[in-house]
This record gives C-alpha cells, sequence and structure tokens, in this order.
C-alpha cells in the first residue's frame, strides 16, 4: 500500500532548510501536478531555477531522509508554462516506491495550505507559520492557528459467507469495483461510520466487525480506516443511486481483474486479500 515506504522515513516536522540541487519542488495547478516535460518525472530545484524561480519563493512542506520537498503557493505563470500538466493520479505511478507517498502527502499538505489562505475568525490573509506546520492569521489582533486537516473515513468489507460485496461509484465516469466507503460524521465512533454507511448506501446490517488497517489518502485528505464485517439480516441490497451505479455479491472467483497488480489503496489490497482468501475462516 502506498505507506509501505520500506526503511525509509518520512517526516513533516517543522523545518526550514535551505533547497539543495537533489531536493524536489512540487508544483501543483488545482489537483494536477506539473512534471518535466523531457522526462515526464516530478521536478527538482534545479528545474524550478532553470525556470527562473528562486528559492525565496518556496514553502518546505516535508522530508524523506534527508530529501527535502518544497512548492510555491503562488505559482507564476510564466513558471508554470515550462511543465507539462498531468492529473494527480500520475502520482500513484512515480519512481522510486516511497516517492509516492511523499508526493502525494505534499499533495495533501498544499491543498490545505491553499484552502486556508485566509482567516476564518477575521478574514485577514494567513501565511505559513515560522515556528510549526501551521497557517497563521497575519492580523495582529487575531493570530488564529489552523493546523493541516485529516478527514478519517472508513472502509468496509461486507462478507456474507463467501462472498462480499462489491459497489461501483455513480459519481466517476469509469468507476472501478469497490468497497463501501465514507466520512464520518461529527459525535460518530468509527464504528457507528461502519454501521450508518453501509446501510445508507446499501440498505444493509451488519455485525461482527473486525479492524483491518489504515492509511493515509492524501488524495483527498482523508485517513482510511478498513473494517471486515458480517452481513447481519438480508441481503437485499437497496442502493442509494446518488451514490453507487451498482452493487453485489461476489465469491473469489467471480471478483473482476485487479486495476493494479499492487494496489497502493487499502480498498483494492482488502479486496485482493479476499480474492487469495488470505482472512480468518475464509477456505
Amino acid at each position: 500500500m502506498i505507506q509501505e515506504i520500506g526503511r525509509h522515513t518520512l517526516s513533516t516536522d517543522f523545518a526550514k532548510p535551505m533547497p539543495q540541487d537533489a531536493d524536489y519542488v512540487l508544483l501543483f495547478q488545482g489537483t494536477d501536478v506539473l512534471l518535466v516535460p523531457e522526462t515526464g518525472s516530478l521536478p527538482h530545484y534545479t528545474d524550478w531555477l532553470s525556470c527562473g524561480g528562486t528559492a525565496e519563493q518556496l514553502v518546505h512542506l516535508l522530508e524523506v531522509d534527508g530529501v527535502q520537498f518544497f512548492t510555491a503557493l503562488d505559482l507564476p505563470e510564466e513558471i508554470a508554462r515550462n511543465f507539462t500538466q498531468e492529473t494527480s493520479r500520475v502520482l500513484r505511478k512515480v519512481e522510486p516506491r516511497w516517492l509516492r507517498l511523499a508526493s502525494v502527502t505534499c499533495l495533501h499538505l498544499v491543498q490545505w495550505q491553499r484552502t486556508h489562505r485566509f482567516c476564518g475568525v477575521c478574514g485577514a490573509p494567513m501565511l505559513p507559520d515560522q515556528k510549526e506546520l501551521a497557517m497563521r492569521c497575519t492580523n495582529a489582533d487575531c493570530h488564529a492557528v489552523t493546523y493541516p486537516t485529516v478527514c478519517p473515513a472508513v472502509i468496509v468489507g461486507v462478507r456474507n459467507g463467501d462472498r462480499i460485496l462489491l459497489t461501483r461509484s455513480s459519481v466517476y465516469k469509469n468507476p472501478v469495483y469497490a468497497l463501501v466507503s465514507g466520512y464520518m460524521s461529527v459525535g460518530e465512533t468509527m464504528e457507528e461510520t461502519v454501521h450508518r454507511e453501509v446501510l445508507e448506501e446499501t440498505g444493509l446490517h451488519v455485525k461482527n466487525l473486525q479492524y483491518c488497517g489504515n492509511q493515509p489518502w492524501g488524495f483527498s485528505g482523508a485517513q482510511m480506516i478498513g473494517y471486515w464485517a458480517e452481513l447481519d439480516g438480508s441481503d437485499i441490497i437497496t442502493l442509494q443511486e446518488d451514490e453507487l451505479k451498482s452493487a453485489g455479491w461476489y465469491t473469489p472467483e467471480e471478483i473482476p481483474p485487479a486495476y493494479e497488480d499492487d494496489p497502493l489503496d487499502l480498498t483494492h489490497y482488502m479486496i485482493e486479500q479476499f480474492r487469495a482468501r488470505r482472512l480468518p475462516g475464509q477456505k
């Protein structure tokens, strides 16, 4: 999965390093990422300098084993036009493998910084803090502080004997097979979210919840928490059609082919675990 980066260590601890040639400067237009045209790779500091950028324009994001990652929150158009623009999905395939977690975490942090450019208390501009990973209001009478936002969400593998519930979204143009998922609401436990999301999306009841694992998912700024659950009662599915276009029960042999050989996301990791019959009590 995306967080499995071996012996590498990712750190978002606050720091103010000076960029070096081997460091990365990740640039985004909305959620799209900018790449070096000749190589299709993520830009390094040398690429940034060659396009007329300066160190003073950069904001530090994180570090992996001494390699620093920066961004430019206010990207000049004359610099942006030197790069090619791709959807953030390209970050699922960048090499080396540890760079996938680093780049997607950068996307998460940049999206947070861009959506907190103005104070929610007084409306004054906010800037990256000089002492910690935070955005701080520039109004001397306010100085409100906002920290990176993480949105917890559940993924649920609902089992009905030797079958698993797979869904397809009605939101995306070409949806892949997935599991029931959804964000936690205020005041909920994760287990309550599991019951509510399964019931809302499919009309099904579940029991015997078992924690599976979790992962950061910077594409949506989420922390995904996986659960296995057993069907409780009727297996008749009632779709929440504004969320799902289809849902059904599948044995391991009936599960459609994997869309990735090495799935980065917890959803498809869980599906592949079920397909391979690697769950307790699964034969």
